[in-house]
Formats: structure tokens, sequence, C-alpha cells
């Protein structure tokens, strides 16, 4: 619904509505959720667009002090890459990648602390002053690693191998940087690395689109409970109100961190706040208020993005060169009976299907793998409400671990006995419905009795 058609450029706004425009952070988002549901030719139609907003120097920059767009503009080429193996286009943007890491190399050199230049961003971070913003860095990190993988993809080996060398010198510099932050404020990445404040939002990137850190690593652990400080009604909030896709940053980080049940939890969170048709919005909601999102009118382009790639991720996704499959399911999609099943899925190894079915005691599992390359492993997660007796994969036992199971790439069936948690976790969708209205009812009471206003927050721009 969103995309333009103007002259020769198919261009991705974010809907029809008060977002009618092109920005760089969004459109990468919805590039992604194509590339994820196989419609190769809709991010074909679209990514040669973003090549109008790189700068004569190199920069890809859609909005002033959005420095983010850069990295952002080269991930959405190597993830479309990824997924669809296109080597015609690789080909096509490549010289555009070479200009843009030439302008980074550039930067990095002139900023004192050879990171993306410091900038006012203007919106999300919302920092205030001009800074090095964190997620920028990261953005920038994502953004090199897909110019080395498009650079493999034409043959560059000299090129693969400078961009190499760009991004190990960038992540140490980073990421001594944030641990000295971190050192000073109690453990946490901030929006900005030299300055207080601002909105949490890029910093909160940590293992997701891709992993910058290890899963546990303290600083990890410090941005997701500061940030999870800040929810309210299950949601993040930006700047007082509810916000409802900043929520996927932390949820996606957690599925890596093999913490199912909060995804879960936060899944259901996220859909108790869009509309019957799924429609989701930015934020302008007071927790607890009226549910009203005033001119914030979905749907929201970018809500409906991450919300396919939180699915997507739960079901299967890449970790390097590892595929995962089941990182999380809900104990609500696997009583007895119940069936999962993914068709013809795109990951940067080739195609993956299944077909799951569950019984009371285990579930069995078809697998259908149209594999290009060889991950290094394929992990099968097991729910965290469950413990595993037994496995065999095409009739042979193997191993059993506490919560995955490592499978041969050869695998095509799989039988698992198992034991349910007693009693089995009570999340669902319909009682996460009982108990938001539960709770509603009862602030609503509340407020009647007190007569309390609800005071607005703002934020000073």
């Amino acid at each position: 619904m969103a995309i333009d058609h103007t002259g020769d450029d198919y261009i991705q706004t974010v809907n029809k509505l008060q977002y009618h425009a092109f920005w760089l952070r969004d459109g990468t988002h919805i590039m992604n959720a194509y590339d994820e549901t196989g419609h190769f030719d809709v991010a074909r139609q679209c990514l040669p667009f973003f090549l109008k907003k790189q700068n004569a120097d190199g920069l890809f920059l859609s909005q002033p002090g959005q420095y983010d767009g850069w990295g952002q503009a080269l991930w959405a080429f190597g993830r479309y890459y990824e997924l669809s193996h296109d080597r015609a286009f690789a080909a096509q943007v490549f010289p555009a990648v070479q200009r843009a890491v030439a302008w980074l190399h550039q930067a990095r050199a002139s900023d004192p602390m050879h990171l993306m230049p410091a900038a006012n961003p203007h919106d999300d971070e919302f920092t205030q002053k001009t800074s090095h913003v964190t997620g920028h860095n990261f953005w920038a990190l994502f953004g090199l690693h897909s110019a080395i993988e498009l650079a493999k993809a034409v043959g560059a080996s000299q090129d693969a191998a400078e961009f190499q060398r760009e991004y190990d010198d960038y992540s140490q510099r980073l990421v001594a940087a944030l641990r000295a932050v971190g050192a000073k404020n109690g453990g946490y990445i901030p929006a900005g690395i030299d300055v207080s404040g601002g909105q949490d939002w890029g910093n909160m990137n940590t293992l997701y689109p891709e992993v910058l850190f290890p899963p546990f690593d303290p600083l990890v652990t410090g941005t997701l409970r500061h940030t999870r400080a800040e929810y309210a009604e299950g949601l993040m909030t930006y700047a007082g109100l509810l916000h409802h896709y900043i929520t996927m940053k932390n949820s996606e980080a957690e599925i890596v961190r093999g913490e199912q049940q909060q995804v879960v939890r936060d899944l259901y969170a996220i859909l108790l706040h869009t509309s019957s048709t799924q429609a989701g919005w930015e934020y302008g909601v007071v927790p607890w208020g009226t549910r009203d999102f005033g001119v914030d009118l979905a749907p929201h382009g970018w809500f409906a993005a991450d919300y396919i790639a939180l699915v997507r991720n739960m079901l299967v996704r890449e970790q390097g060169n590892e595929l995962h499959l089941f990182s999380v399911l809900s104990p609500s999609w696997t009583k007895a009976g119940d069936k999962i099943a993914l068709t013809n899925a795109p990951t940067t190894f080739g195609t993956v299907g299944f077909g799951a079915a569950f019984r009371s005691n285990g579930m069995t599992l078809d697998l259908h793998l149209d594999l290009e390359t060889k991950p290094d492993k394929i992990v099968l997660h097991l729910p965290w409400f469950v413990t595993a007796s037994s496995a065999r994969v095409d009739g042979r036992e193997i191993p059993v671990a506490e919560s995955q199971l490592l499978l041969p790439l050869s695998a095509r069936h799989v039988e698992i006995d198992w034991v349910r948690r007693v009693p089995p976790p009570d999340l669902s969708y319909s009682r996460a419905v009982e108990e938001y209205e539960r709770e509603y009812q009862s602030r609503y009471n509340q407020f009647l009795k007190d007569g309390s206003p609800r005071a607005k927050p703002t934020i000073e721009q």
C-alpha cells in the first residue's frame, strides 16, 4: 500500500498518511520483510531508489543528521543479496558500496573517536545535542559486514580484505568506548556515547540484526535491564508514551539469548495493541489511558516489517553460520494435535520448510531443506516448558541436551519424546487479553474513584 510508483522509481514510504515519505531507516526494515517472505521482486523494484540517497562524497543520507542511514542502505543491499543470491544486483550496487566505504574510512580518520561522525538526528534517539549516536555506529558495523559479503559476491577479494580491516578496527574502538561508558553509568549502553540523556533506540541493537556482542555480555544484559525498566503495558515507552515497535528490538535480542518465555510475553503484548487486522502504529498512547494514538495513524510500515521479522525469527533464523529452528514457541501452539508449517522460507543458506506435529508427550518434525551453502550446524531449540527424554533423526538416536538438539545436515525426519512442565505455563493470546482487561478495569475504577488526571508527556524538540 505504501509504495509510490513515480516515473521510473518505486519509492517505499511508510504509509499513506503522515508518514508518506521515504526514510532509509524505515525502508531498510521493510525491504528485509520482503526478503524474508520471498517477495524479492518487490524488494528489487524498491532498492534502486536507495541509491538516489547517496551523496556525491559517498554518504548515504535521507534526513539530516541521521547517519545510521549509511549502514542501513548497505545492510539492505547485503540482506537482499544474502537471501536472494542475486549476483547481478550485487554487481549493480557494488560501485556505490565502494564509494560508501571510502567515505566512512575518511570520516572515521577525521573523527576524534574514530567512529561515525557526531550528529544530531532530530528523531528517534533525540540526544538533543550533537553526539556520537550509538545506533549510528551499530548500523555502520552492520553495513560494513554487508559490504564485505557483497565484495566477496562480486569477486573483489582486495576490497573484501580492506573492508574487513575497517570493520575490525571500528569494532574494537566502538566496543572499547562503550565499555568505558558502561563502567560509569551502571553497566548499560546509552543512546549517545558522549552525551547524557536521549531516547533508547539504536543502542538496543546489540544482538540484532546481527550479533555484535556475546549474548550474555554484561553490557547486553545491562541494556536489557535498563530499557525494560521503561516498559508499560508490556511495551517499551518513548518519552513516557507507549511505542509499538521499539519493544521488538529487545525481543530479538532475547531470541538470541534463549529467553523464550519473555519473547512470548512480548509477542502477546504487541498483539494486544494492534487493530482488528493486526495493524500497528508508532507511539502516542498514554499508558493505561484512552488507548488513543491520536494522529499517529495505523498501519505503520516499520511496525509491520518488524512484526514479520519477529515471528519469522521465532521459527527460523540465521546466527552467524548456524541455522536455528523453533527458537521460540508459545505453549498455546504446541498442544496435542497442533501443527506448525513453514513453506519455502528464504535463509542465507537456501530455502527451508518444515511441518511439525505435536502430541502430548512430544513432537514430530519433517524437514524440507534446499540449501545452497551448508551451515556449520542446525540447532533445533526445545520449548522451555518441556523436558526431552529422547530424540531420533531418521530413525537413529541422537543426544538430547537440556535446551536444544544439534541436527545433522542430512536430517529429514525428527521425533522427540518429552514431558511437559506441570502445571504448564498459561501463556496464550486469550489469556493475555483477559489479564490486560482485568488490570485495565482495576485501574479505571481507581481513576473514577480518585479522579487523578493523566498528564501526557512531551518531547522537547
